[in-house]
This record gives structure tokens, C-alpha cells and sequence, in this order.
């Protein structure tokens, strides 16, 4: 399953099309995937009709009567200070309408909040959830690829514009190829950490009720950041080929080289890989990738460890 994700900008031109009817058939299909990703987009698209409809009612057929519309306007406002300042005023508004016809002036002239200098720009936040036992690859909007692994959810704004940094919460695994730009850091928050690059690949796994989390770089560089009173501190700083596992319970970390990086990567492609795992950790994953709940009745199997590669093998198999 695969996500192309839109910028704001792109989506504002989609919605004006659709309410203009001049939509046509790939742009429907977009629009639809984009409402249907979050409660959030509908929401938003549910206020862009309701704007658009209050935009109809300025404007008739073929003409506008704007005495007509001010009288009726001036009749809603409860206390009015300056009659001549207050029609002057609803007059430029009318006129505004009638020259630019369009939602995304609607959207910016009912909804944004206006200040002296700018305009506070609305970041509109998405997620996307991999179903169990499945994969789920989507593009973020600056052009960065990520893969999900089975049960995990990712939350990201659907644009990076304006931001001092590109930060997306992520519960549970995830493949990251990020797009380079240093002057705008790529943050991965997750429970206990926040992994910091700036262009590079690696995988996360950060389930949430999991006592640890694991950071396997590929390629690039990374760093685990940890929060504290005042401030965040720099755990450390991986080098290709190298995977740090965080124990949330010993607050310590385990740094781990010359990696089988198929161990930590395997899944984008449908494949789980163990490589002298404790079974507790053979547990977690295959509990995750079927979505299931496994117990180790025999005590004795937590002392073995367990070397294996599986190939979209059934539950059962």
C-alpha cells in the first residue's frame, strides 16, 4: 500500500475545483484518499463547504444587489458605533467577494487568524496506521519516504512550511529515508527518545508498552536525544552500520556494530529476521506481525537464542 501525500496548497486547489465542478477524475480520487486518511481532513473539508455556501449567499445568479446584502448584513450587528464607518466597511467586504471569487480567499478571510504583521498559519496534522500483519509505505511532504511496519502509527503535519524543523510522531516501527536539508532537521519523537537527522536511513522500533527502543542506522547520521528537566540532552551519535537499543526501565544504553542490518530492516520487504535473539524479543515481533498474544509456557526457552528468516510464512506454518 502506498500514500503520495499532498502539501496544503495543493489540496486548497483540489477542494476549489471540487466545489467549482471542474474536478475531474484522478483529482476525485486524491481528494477522496486525502478526506478519508483522518477525521481531521474531513473536518476541514466539511468547513470549506460551509465557507464556501456563506460565500454563495453575497452573490445571486448573475448579480449582486449589495445595498440589499449591507441592509440585511447591518440588521444582524447588535451595536453599531458608526453607521457610515460600519456600511463603508461591509461595501469594500462586498466588493472584495465580487472581485475574488475564490475559496482560498474565503478560507484566509473567515478562518485564519489576522495579526498587525502576519497571518498565523493553520498546521493541519495527519496520521496513517499500518493494519496488522501488513506494511503500509507513504511520502511525506517534503519528499521523505517512510515504510510502517505492521500495527504502527505514524502523525505528521501535511506540510513542513514554516517550521523550524520536520518532526513527526511515530508509535511503533518504522523505515525512514529522509530527504536532505540542514537547515531544517528531521525529528522522529517517539515515547522515550527523538532520533535527529538531517538526511539518511534508518529504522526505528518504539512500540508503545514496549520497555525499550531500537535505532539501526543504514546510512547517514543520527542522534538519540533524550528530554529532561530543562532542556534535551545527546545520548549518542550512530555511524553506519551500527544499532542502539534504549532500556527504559535500566535507562541504558546498548550499542550494538557490524550489524546483519536484514535483522532490523528485513520487514519493509516481508520478511522477519532473527539473529541471536532472546525469545522474549522473538515474542514481541511475532506477537506485532500476526497480532496475536504468545506465551512461553516452558521457563526454560528464555535462556536459548534464536537464529531464523521468515518468508510470508502463515501464523501456522
Amino acid at each position: 500500500m502506498q500514500i503520495i501525500m499532498i502539501d496544503n496548497q495543493q489540496i486548497k486547489r483540489i477542494i476549489t475545483k471540487k466545489i467549482t465542478g471542474k474536478l475531474n477524475s484522478d483529482e476525485q480520487k486524491i481528494l477522496n484518499n486525502w478526506i478519508s486518511t483522518s477525521e481531521e481532513n474531513k473536518k476541514e473539508f466539511d468547513a470549506y463547504l460551509k465557507l464556501w455556501k456563506m460565500s454563495e449567499e453575497l452573490i445571486l445568479s448573475k448579480t449582486i444587489d449589495v445595498e440589499s446584502s449591507l441592509l440585511m448584513t447591518k440588521k444582524k450587528i447588535s451595536s453599531l458605533k458608526s453607521n457610515k464607518r460600519w456600511i463603508s466597511y461591509l461595501r469594500q467586504a462586498a466588493a472584495i467577494l465580487i472581485l475574488s471569487f475564490s475559496l482560498n480567499f474565503v478560507f484566509n478571510y473567515f478562518i485564519q487568524t489576522k495579526t498587525p504583521n502576519t497571518i498565523a498559519e493553520q498546521i493541519v496534522y495527519q496520521e496513517v496506521k499500518a493494519a496488522f500483519g501488513t506494511q503500509t509505505k507513504l511520502i511525506l511532504a517534503d519528499g521523505s519516504t517512510v515504510w510502517l511496519n505492521s500495527g504502527s502509527t505514524l502523525r505528521f503535519p501535511a506540510s513542513f512550511l514554516n517550521m523550524d524543523e520536520r518532526k513527526v510522531e511515530l508509535n511503533g516501527e518504522g523505515y525512514f529515508e529522509v530527504t536532505k536539508n540542514e537547515e531544517k532537521p528531521f525529528i522522529v519523537n517517539t515515547s522515550e527518545l527523538d532520533v535527529k537527522v538531517y538526511g539518511t536511513s534508518f529504522n526505528v522500533t518504539a512500540y508503545e508498552g514496549y520497555n525499550s527502543v531500537t535505532v539501526a542506522l543504514v546510512k547517514g547520521k543520527v542522534s538519540l536525544l533524550k528530554n529532561y528537566v530543562g532542556g534535551q540532552k545527546e545520548l549518542i551519535v550512530l555511524k553506519p552500520n551500527e544499532a542502539v537499543e534504549y532500556n527504559s526501565d535500566e535507562k541504558k544504553l546498548y550499542l550494538s556494530t557490524n550489524l546483519h542490518m536484514e535483522k532490523y530492516t528485513g520487514w519493509k520487504n516481508g520478511y522477519i529476521v532473527f539473529y541471536g535473539d532472546p525469545i522474549d524479543k522473538v515474542i514481541q515481533r511475532l506477537e506485532k506481525w500476526y497480532n496475536v498474544d504468545i506465551v512461553a509456557k516452558d521457563k526454560s526457552l528464555h535462556s536459548f537464542r534464536f537464529t531464523a528468516t521468515f518468508i510470508d510464512e502463515s501464523l501456522e506454518q
